[in-house]
């Protein structure tokens, strides 16, 4: 049943081939299938070994109790998408295989299969990259994404090597240790690169700055939460992070550059993709520390940060910055996007921070918790710069239409006028998505509750253990 989940958006990406346009139909329909069977039809500790082969020695899907709540989510950020954002005929094909991607990335038992589906999640996320004709942003991805899909197949041809199979559970404790740091160094290259941590995330802000309402969605939020699910099955469950006191300096030195970075800019598009990179390195600094409370925090920062981005970068693609005078209910939800990352009270981000600081004391770290505090301030700063000018912004509608007009007068022929409009699809999603923060930001046991469910199992090895031995050597 769980293969499903794989299977259904291949089918429907190879049925829309032949009419391109169709793709962006099935979309939506597909996400919800796949939600509606996760909800009533699928459970947590299922295994699906594929052709009857020992799970040691074959392909072994495995949904437990960490990868379960992951695949909801983002297959619910697959069908918000699918409704906001305008797809061109080819993305509906191209999402649809990007969804069995990322599903199969999350379900997967073995280290071969998730190179091969992180491979494709590359191939769809360079195209992806290259939307609105950003040629050299996708460029740039390509070499980085390169330089990490090669380190990941260093990290599984090695644990193959040093091993003798290919599954995960496998492998953590038939590896020879003397070898397992440096397999780790191999797969966390890739995940620095993939997850944005700079340096190595330098190519993220020419990608998700190219105004469409695909690429830093696809990218940013959806490639994004199943990669993180990837790095806490490897190095929460799998094997141990590599100097982790290392990995965490680099993430709070790539958290302070990127606000840094996105104070200086001049252009919401670029200012928000550096706050990404920030976001998703607090994440990445505190998953490097493996205490359970530090970890469910780091979830629900991940889920604060990921919804909120959503809704920026959405009306960002659709209005730039013109200003919400005529779009007043996009500014509500991009407003309340903003206080949410910002950590303002009554949101889900006033949580995510609370949390997050809380588990860092507890355990007598303050180095972080200082690092998340000034990156707050920074962040505030430039959000609510982005907000008043918005609000506040004289319309250059009737001017853009005055031009227009004269230039027509003057015997152009060919005149592309000014867009200032939000499907009423993305109005609805972006609005229900800030609602869904503010409704968290009073009820945050939600998703705290969630988090630390995922938390606990995944630092725990046995259970998954225990679940892939079902399969038998």
């Amino acid at each position: 049943m769980i293969a499903l989940l794989i299977a259904v958006p291949l089918v429907f990406a190879f049925a829309s081939i032949p009419h391109e346009r169709l793709g962006r139909y099935f979309l939506p329909f597909v996400a919800m299938f796949n939600l509606v069977c996760l909800f009533f039809f699928m459970h947590p500790e299922q295994i699906l070994e594929v052709g009857k082969w020992p799970a040691a020695y074959g392909i072994a899907l495995v949904l437990d109790n960490v990868s379960y709540p992951f695949l909801i989510f983002v297959n619910f950020l697959i069908l918000m998408m699918s409704l906001s954002a305008t797809l061109e005929n080819r993305y509906g094909t191209l999402l649809l295989v990007l969804t069995a991607a990322v599903n199969g990335i999350m379900l997967t038992g073995d280290f071969f299969n998730s190179f091969v589906f992180l491979e494709i999640i590359s191939v769809i996320a360079y195209i992806v990259a290259a939307h609105k004709d950003n040629a050299l942003g996708a460029f740039k991805y390509l070499i980085f994404g390169g330089i990490g899909g090669t380190m990941y197949l260093l990290g599984a041809v090695s644990v193959y090597v040093k091993s003798g199979t290919l599954n995960m559970a496998y492998a953590s404790f038939i590896t020879d240790p003397m070898v397992v740091p440096t397999i780790c160094i191999f797969f966390l290259i890739t995940f620095l690169v993939e997850l944005k941590v700079l340096p190595l995330g330098l190519w993220a802000p020419d990608v998700y700055s190219n105004g469409s309402s695909v690429t830093p969605i696809a990218l940013g939020s959806i490639v994004t939460v199943s990669l993180v699910y990837l790095f806490s099955r490897i190095f929460l469950n799998i094997f141990d992070l590599p100097n982790p006191q290392l990995v965490g300096i680099l993430a709070m030195v790539s958290i302070i550059f990127s606000e840094l970075g996105a104070l200086k800019q001049k252009g919401l598009g670029r200012a928000l993709s550096f706050a990404t990179i920030s976001g998703v390195s607090t994440v990445v600094a505190a998953l490097s520390m493996r205490e359970s409370e530090i970890t469910s925090a780091a979830y629900f920062y991940l889920f604060n940060d990921v919804v909120s981005k959503f809704i920026l970068f959405t009306l960002f693609a659709y209005l730039g910055e013109r200003g919400f005078k005529s779009n007043k209910t996009a500014g509500i939800a991009f407003t309340f996007a903003s206080l949410s990352v910002v950590g303002f009270p009554m949101f889900a981000g006033f949580w995510a921070k609370y949390y997050l600081l809380k588990a860092l004391f507890q355990v007598n770290s303050y180095a972080l918790p200082a690092i998340i505090l000034i990156a707050a301030v920074i962040e505030a700063g430039y959000l609510i710069k982005w907000n008043v000018e918005l609000w506040y912004k004289e319309e250059d509608r009737e001017k853009d239409r005055e031009d227009v007009e004269a230039e027509k007068a003057e015997g152009v022929e060919e005149v592309e006028e000014v867009e200032d409009f939000v499907p009423f699809g993305a109005q609805v999603v972006t609005l229900l998505l800030a609602l869904t923060l503010v409704v968290v930001g009073f009820m945050p046991g939600l998703i705290h509750d969630q988090t630390m469910s995922i938390a606990n199992h995944v630092l725990d090895f046995r259970p998954y253990l225990d679940l892939i031995l079902k399969g038998g050597m």
